[in-house]
């Protein structure tokens, strides 16, 4: 189901004070909001045309009809999370005896000339927090992606209020519109309104295209990623493919109809 803003909205404000929001599953309508009264509502469970829904009535004081979700047992977690190795206070570091033996030994001057990770060896539940949310720019906004969005949002706030102000904490939007045939600008000024009018702003994003991690759209980077890539082939750790669109599609054919999941089958990797 999807969902953009104004329906959402609409949705809410359809609701009585003793209504019910269901969502029935029937052959010609899979999935379908429908919002009933307390009158209709044991008839629906007694067997009426939405006996398979699964109903939720605000104002109904019995549990036995939802479906309650077993609260995880943190205890026991946090038990056997401890009793692995490179586990200290709360996080884990190291998840191998390999990853110890690597991180021990020194790195070449070269490779660090090369490759910058600032954030190594450090803990990530000590650094300010730096939320994404990276929208493709393809439709609407999904009530999902709305959701997702709040949560990165709530958590990079917060961690403006517990480190300092002039910390890299914040909020970041990354448009992900690298779906060249269907993204389009009026697909992503749409999302970036409904995001607006949820009140989730945001510290950096594509109205900040010379911030210092930008720019923030993925179209845009392809210089960035290019000089990457050939830093890769240089290195041998990675190699061009020259395979056509069609020749891939063909490939993909003939896994399927032989039973195999779908793969690129490296016809170039040793060209």
């Amino acid at each position: 189901m999807k969902l953009n803003m104004a329906s959402l909205a609409l949705l809410c404000a359809s609701m009585t004070k003793n209504g019910a929001m269901a969502f029935t599953r029937t052959p010609t309508l899979h999935r379908a909001l429908a919002v009933t009264t307390s009158s209709s509502f044991s008839t629906d469970i007694s067997g009426g045309p939405r006996s398979n829904a699964y109903v939720i009535d605000p104002g109904s004081t019995s549990s036995s009809l939802r479906r309650r979700r077993a609260r995880p047992n943190n205890t026991s977690l946090k038990e056997i999370a401890s009793k692995l190795p490179g586990y200290s206070d709360g996080a884990l570091l190291m998840s191998t005896t390999e990853d110890q033996t690597e991180s021990a030994a020194p790195a070449p001057a070269a490779e660090e000339e090369k490759y910058q990770f600032p954030n190594a060896d450090k803990n990530v539940l000590d650094l300010p927090p730096r939320m994404r949310f990276a929208p493709s720019p393809t439709g609407s906004l999904h009530v999902g992606g709305a959701r997702t969005a709040l949560y990165n949002w709530l958590v990079a706030k917060k961690g403006q209020l517990d480190f300092d102000k002039d910390s890299e904490a914040g909020f970041v939007l990354r448009v992900e519109d690298t779906d060249v045939a269907r993204s389009t600008k009026e697909s992503e000024d749409s999302v970036l309104a409904d995001l607006s009018w949820l009140g989730l702003t945001w510290d950096e994003g594509p109205d900040t295209p010379l911030a210092k991690y930008g720019p923030y759209r993925q179209s845009e980077r392809a210089t960035i990623y290019s000089k990457l890539g050939k830093t890769l082939i240089d290195e041998g750790k990675a190699y061009p493919c020259f395979s056509t669109p069609e020749e891939l599609e063909e490939m993909k054919a003939r896994m399927e109809a032989e039973g195999i999941p779908p793969r690129y089958d490296g016809t170039w990797r040793d060209a």
